[in-house]
């Protein structure tokens, strides 16, 4: 009987250049030893690759989803550009219930690098908003500086203030950092303090681009205090849209923007929430991936990872649909303001338990996400960037020891790149993700051995891997693997 796991050692993008670099074979000694010894390819996890925009950088969400689908998947940001450029977000019946309360909150993330928001999106709501007879469109700009590059807020801000100036019924609110709007630990006081600065229960600095342009020379903007930028906070009934494209950083302000607003989504919240009054993009549900192919072949698998990354085992690698497949082991996580003082963060107690299902006659399969890599690489500091990757390298060699020992078949590879460069060519934090290729490089269990076809592919090749590692077909709609493991 064949085994097989998935481990996916997120934000570890693939450079020979070793300048702000966190993931070196000086870092990840082990992880690279394993490379040369059976060889990887490389492996693109940005842009068209995985379902985005050209240039546009990987993140977690399409990366987990593109590895469980086997095929490149059309992304959120270009069905929400799709469907703006040929008038169907426009033709949603919700616009004209807006337009009929006369004014409309627009709430979202200042961001180019559309993991959890677009500027551009902020932009086609105001717009659709005004064509749609919206007496008066308020923007409330939540900056980024996590998944953007910090220090990008004044260049992003200026840029969404030219797009909106020629439409008269707009203004702009309540500008402030994303750290509590975006928070997802549970702490609704944490978000509370968002959402009093933007219902104007708390007295507001005026906003000069002054204040954020020396903010953002020695802080990330994330961090930047709630101001009012003239324009009105939001009244009790009015209405919100958030405009945000992926859920799990917006859950909490969903819900506690629900007990006075009617709010709505660009995306489902999910379970647990209260219901917006309208979603614009209701999830559209990845057929014919992984998920599919372990029911067919009665494969029960386990999924680990961190609270912060399990969704995107689950989630998003089935597909969105947590529940299609697998039996889930989230570990709780620490404080993200913590991270930077422990950078090893749960680790310790997702290789435990991976090492416990390895060892576990009754699993066939296991996806496993390791997030220290990505999680510490946003901090953009190299110094515990190093630390996070010498934990990493330290459970991955008990994962290989314990593969080896129970006769698993190990496929590595990550989910897009950030550690990869932690330090920009300035000297400053990078902080962000990066359009770096990954690596793919597969151990396998005794008795088995590898056939490569290519060296150069993408994160949809990675889904065939290891269906030909369990000894599976591969079913047309996916695309072939890079490598496959058969028998000696």
């Amino acid at each position: 009987m064949r085994r097989a796991m998935l481990l996916v050692l997120d934000g570890a993008g693939y450079s020979p250049d070793t300048r702000g670099n966190g993931v070196t074979a000086e870092t990840l000694p082990t992880v690279f030893q394993a490379m040369e010894k059976h060889g990887f390819g490389l492996l693109e996890a940005a842009g068209e690759a995985v379902g985005l925009e050209p240039g546009q950088v990987g993140n977690s969400e399409v990366g987990h989803m593109t590895l469980g689908a086997g095929r490149v998947v059309l992304s959120m940001t270009c069905r929400l550009a799709a469907d703006y450029d040929n008038g169907t977000w426009a033709a949603h019946p919700a616009w004209q219930e807006i337009a009929d309360q006369g004014i409309l909150h627009l709430v979202g993330l200042l961001s180019d690098a559309g993991v959890h928001g677009l500027v551009r999106t902020i932009e086609h709501a105001a717009k659709i908003a005004t064509k749609a007879g919206v007496a008066k469109v308020v923007i409330h700009p939540v900056l980024d500086g996590v998944d953007a590059r910090a220090g990008s807020a004044p260049a992003l801000l200026r840029g969404l203030q030219a797009a909106v100036a020629d439409l008269p019924n707009v203004s702009f609110g309540v500008i402030h950092g994303r750290k509590t709007f975006c928070d997802r630990s549970g702490d609704l006081s944490l978000t509370g303090k968002s959402i009093e600065a933007l219902r104007g229960r708390v007295d507001l600095p005026e906003f000069t681009m002054e204040q954020l342009e020396a903010h953002v020379t020695d802080q990330s903007e994330m961090s930047f205090l709630p101001r009012s930028m003239g324009g009105p906070t939001i009244t009790p009934g009015e209405p919100v849209l958030i405009t945000n494209n992926r859920a799990d950083r917006v859950r909490q302000v969903i819900h506690v923007l629900g007990e006075t607003q009617e709010v709505y989504t660009i995306v489902d919240p999910g379970e647990g929430v209260r219901k917006p009054r309208a979603i614009f993009f209701p999830i559209e549900k990845v057929m014919g991936g992984m998920a599919g192919e372990l029911i067919g072949a009665g494969i029960r698998s386990s999924r680990i990872a961190e609270k912060c990354k399990f969704p995107h085992v689950t989630f998003f690698y089935n597909g969105f649909d947590a529940g299609a497949e697998g039996a889930g082991h989230c570990i709780p996580t620490i404080p993200e303001h913590e991270i930077g003082a422990k950078p090893e963060m749960a680790l310790g107690a997702v290789t435990e338990t991976i090492l416990e299902k390895l060892a576990d006659p009754e699993e066939r399969y296991v996806v496993a996400n390791i997030c220290n890599l990505d999680q510490v690489g946003h901090l953009g500091r190299l110094d515990v960037a190093t630390q996070a990757a010498t934990a990493v390298d330290a459970a991955f060699t008990k994962i290989v020891e314990s593969a080896r020992k129970h006769g698993w078949s190990l496929i590595v590879t990550s989910d897009h790149g950030c550690a990869d460069l932690v330090v920009a060519e300035d000297g400053g934090p990078f902080g962000s993700h990066t359009d770096r290729p990954v690596p793919l490089f597969v151990i396998p269990a005794p008795g088995l051995e590898l056939q490569w076809t290519g060296k150069l592919g993408s994160l949809a090749n990675v889904a065939a891997t290891c269906l030909s590692a369990l000894g599976l077909e591969v079913p047309k709609q996916m695309e072939p693997g890079l490598v496959a493991v058969v028998a000696e």
